[in-house]
């Protein structure tokens, strides 16, 4: 179960992190993409954070 504090892994191979590792900063229900995660690497706009769904995302520790 992901919950907030998690770590976690990419699946979404369209993401700019696909594979990368990032910490779920909070989780809202009966939304589409309801996991936010942060990563420590920035995209080049300078983003470090995006929305993800449960199913795209394989926990990696609690």
């Amino acid at each position: 179960m992901i919950k907030k504090g998690s770590v976690v892994k990419v699946l979404r191979k369209e993401s700019y992190w696909y594979q990368d590792i990032g910490t779920v900063v909070k989780i809202e229900k009966d939304i589409k993409y309801s996991v936010l995660v942060r990563f420590i690497r920035e995209t080049y706009s300078g983003v470090n954070s995006n929305n993800f769904s449960e199913s795209e995302l394989l926990l990696v520790e609690s």
